[in-house]
């Protein structure tokens, strides 16, 4: 009998869920790819979870009955059992764990700062819906695309602190921007990381990766682009291309 995959519960356009998608296809681990929809996958996160009440989110990595609940925990499980070379080098993990919380804090700030710019545009709630809607009853279901968009600026809460998403973000690009003097490619120094998955991925609310690695979702490539920071970020957005072509490329 053939052993059953793991399963990866995520979002195509999620960020979040492409840092845990990156570290599995780096460590050629096989996979089975579950589409999460807020609002409507909520039930079957909190059965998978066994959690009743409290914040349900993805990626979730399902592996021979074993629950990996965060990108980051996705991704050190990779490093454990898949090929390939490590994305947590010995003796530095503390250095990687640091970029993912700056790569945390980011992106959520990028998010947010997205999701309130678009709450009210339509064409944002339609986006929302499944990809499979039929066209026929997209108009009919706009009011739930919008209460799916609503639903989701409240359960990150972003509301909060709203004035501050802009400060925290230009921390977190500044820092990178920093730590990658002219012509280094690896935040690490010589070889490739997680650290560099993480930031790369934070810069997807500044420019989206070309869409031949991962679909920009609700909004469009002009909804995730932040022009100013895009100007000014621009070195680090190639960095993060060039990261993708010589990293992702076979996916």
């Amino acid at each position: 009998m053939q052993a059953q995959k793991p399963r990866l519960y995520g979002i195509p356009f999620s960020p979040w869920s492409e840092k845990a998608r990156w570290a599995l296809d780096h460590h050629r681990i096989a996979y089975e790819e579950v589409e999460h929809y807020p609002i409507a996958g909520e039930l079957r996160l909190r059965i998978l979870l066994r959690k009743p009440t409290g914040r349900v989110t993805v990626p979730i990595l399902a592996d021979h009955g074993v629950l990996f609940t965060d990108s980051f925990d996705i991704a050190r499980h990779a490093d454990d059992v898949g090929a390939g070379p490590k994305l947590f080098p010995a003796g530095r993990e503390a250095e990687i764990e640091a970029w993912n919380r700056r790569s945390e804090a980011t992106l959520a700030a990028l998010r947010a700062m997205l999701m309130l710019r678009l709450v009210d545009d339509p064409t944002f709630a339609k986006a929302a819906l499944p990809r499979t809607t039929p066209k026929a009853i997209v108009p009919l279901l706009l009011p739930i695309g919008r209460r799916a968009i609503q639903f989701f600026v409240t359960k990150y809460r972003m509301r909060e602190g709203a004035e501050t998403h802009r400060a925290v973000a230009e921390e977190g690009l500044e820092a990178l921007d920093k730590a990658l003097p002219e012509g280094q490619k690896y935040l690490l120094g010589a070889a490739f990381s997680y650290a560099d998955i993480a930031m790369a991925l934070a810069l997807q609310g500044v420019s989206p990766v070309d869409k031949r690695f991962m679909p920009t979702g609700p909004g469009g490539r002009a909804g995730w682009t932040n022009p100013e920071l895009a100007a000014r970020y621009a070195r680090l957005v190639a960095w993060r291309d060039e990261l993708y072509e010589k990293h992702r490329r076979w996916v």
